[in-house]
């Protein structure tokens, strides 16, 4: 059986795209003429279960790390004046990366905090992300018909009749894919003026920016793999790195201690890491096709973090994958137990029920993650 995952969908549909235009982005200056703070709003309210679920789950059981990152985010919001609702939730992938839909919400891997060494190096990813949101890249990218909203997208494909289209089964989670498209140049260098201009105006120091594209660039070289989704979407050149340093150097250094809720961030991480790294080496297993070792990692997972959805959502995917559509469902339903809100829950149960054969349940999960979306 093949393991069909919600990233090979967005593949297929050509969501992935490439640097274009490395000198200036002539649409930035028609972006404000075709979209307004409450468009931005809508879209990025819509995407949002569906990059969480695509970038690999969203953890809920980190409460006291989602809950600094939130504080985080709204202390560098305080800096602006857009009244975007910002939100920011904790991603269950390895890798270093963070990302911003339109009108605020963002995504944050486990692995980004995992990697950071400063309160600055994080909020300096953060602010840059913040930036792109304010500065409406990613809408820019779709007014040039390089990016294809996540939320309309899967809602006319991934959830229609399973008759109707051949993409049908392509809805999982599993594959950790790529949320934008890569920036620009001019994007990147704007986000990253405005996001040393976010956190220096917030009270950080401003060399976070400048050690953190250089702790990017020195992995990038090493051929590490943990950075390679952040450097895949945001490429760290000699330019880059130098236009930072300039940046920087306009700031005056600030010598702040590091704040006891980061270090209770480390520590809560710390804590759960055993159980993520289960997940991560399930992921690879089930690339592998292990899918008995894939279950077993899981299996160890559930015992030390039984309440985290990711988790069932992986084990529903590899069940389905091993040929166990009817242990696969129960796993599903246990995901819809725990994320009742989230559309991508009854999108798996909807896909677990057709591989069973139950057509008639499968398309009562599709019409209610229809009703979850809109």
């Amino acid at each position: 059986m093949n393991w069909f995952t919600l990233t090979g969908l967005l593949c297929t549909l050509g969501l992935s795209t490439g640097c274009q235009n490395p000198i200036r982005d002539p649409i930035d200056s028609v972006v404000d003429q075709v979209t307004t703070d409450r468009q931005e709003i809508t879209k990025g309210r819509r995407q949002y279960p569906f990059a969480l679920a695509q970038s690999g789950g969203e953890l809920v059981t980190l409460v006291s790390t989602t809950d600094y990152l939130n504080g985080l985010i709204q202390r560098l919001a305080r800096t602006t004046t857009t009244a975007f609702p910002w939100e920011i939730r904790l991603v269950n992938d390895s890798s270093i990366n963070a990302w911003a839909l339109p009108g605020g919400k963002m995504g944050v891997n486990w692995g980004l905090l995992d990697a950071v060494e400063s309160e600055s190096e994080l909020v300096s990813v953060l602010g840059h992300e913040m930036a792109h949101s304010l500065e409406r890249h990613g809408t820019g990218q779709q007014t040039m018909g390089s990016l294809v909203g996540l939320a309309s997208t899967l809602i006319e494909i991934g959830l229609g009749d399973r008759a109707q289209t051949q993409t049908g089964q392509q809805l999982l989670s599993l594959g950790q894919g790529v949320i934008m498209g890569q920036y620009s140049q001019s994007n990147e260098l704007e986000a990253d003026r405005e996001g040393v201009r976010l956190m220096v105006a917030a009270g950080f120091d401003p060399r976070g920016a400048m050690q953190m594209q250089e702790k990017l660039a020195r992995l990038g070289s090493g051929g590490n793999s943990i950075a390679q989704k952040i450097l895949g979407t945001h490429p760290v050149s000699r330019e880059r790195l130098a236009a930072i340093q300039s940046v920087v150097a306009g700031y005056p250094a600030s010598d702040q201690p590091e704040s006891r809720d980061f270090q209770r961030m480390k520590a809560e991480l710390s804590a759960t890491r055993s159980a993520l790294d289960l997940v991560t080496k399930a992921r690879q297993d089930g690339g592998k096709k292990a899918w008995e070792s894939a279950l077993s990692h899981l299996a160890k997972a559930h015992a030390q973090r039984p309440g985290e959805p990711s988790f069932w959502r992986l084990q529903a995917e590899l069940l389905v994958a091993a040929g166990r559509p009817g242990d696969a469902v129960e796993a599903a339903l246990q995901v819809v137990n725990l994320a009742p809100d989230d559309p991508i829950s009854e999108m798996l149960l909807g896909y677990c029920y057709d591989a069973a054969g139950d057509q008639a349940n499968a398309q009562i999960a599709r019409d209610r993650a229809k009703r979850l979306a809109q």
